[in-house]
């Protein structure tokens, strides 16, 4: 019996809102939307700014809208070279100015343009001739592209090559 009445409630509250909307008649009288004037949305990329600060981060952002969707984003990546030289002036401001050029050779242009000179960067504490010998044990490949397939190191007897990483403890 509950169940009729629910169902006769049910019709009759459809059957009155079908009622309404037809004596209501609201139609357009026409389809067409006009939006002269009108901007279209913008994405506006994040600001992100590293001048006038002392940071080896290099900002990107970009945005992309059309006109129903709009998509910005920013990040920053890491100037390794950047932070190599700020790395490199500390080192030799402090006066440590072997180590700071070992954190330059890290970079393989400065590292063959040390060859090429004739100083050789530092190999575990060694340095000049030694430090020569230590690089040609330890990169042949690139001695012989820069002086030709057939160079070899003249070996000094009496200096050591220190080739090999110090152990801790001994």
């Amino acid at each position: 019996m509950q169940a009729l009445r629910n169902l006769v409630a049910l019709l009759v509250g459809m059957s009155i809102g079908v009622l309404l909307a037809l004596a209501m008649d609201a139609r357009a009288d026409t389809t067409t939307i006009n939006y002269k004037g009108q901007p279209p949305p913008s994405a506006i990329s994040p600001s992100i700014s590293a001048f006038s600060q002392d940071v080896c981060l290099v900002p990107v952002s970009g945005s992309v809208s059309s006109t129903l969707f709009g998509v910005s984003g920013g990040s920053g990546y890491k100037d390794e070279n950047c932070e190599r030289i700020k790395l490199a002036k500390t080192l030799n401001d402090l006066g440590l100015k072997v180590a700071a050029v070992s954190i330059l050779c890290q970079d393989n242009r400065v590292f063959e343009a040390m060859l090429q000179s004739g100083s050789p960067c530092p190999i575990n504490g060694s340095i000049g001739d030694a430090a020569k010998r230590g690089w040609y044990e330890l990169k042949p490949d690139t001695f012989r592209k820069l002086y030709g397939p057939t160079f070899t190191i003249p070996l000094v007897p009496d200096e050591p090559i220190t080739t090999s990483l110090p152990t801790k403890g001994k």
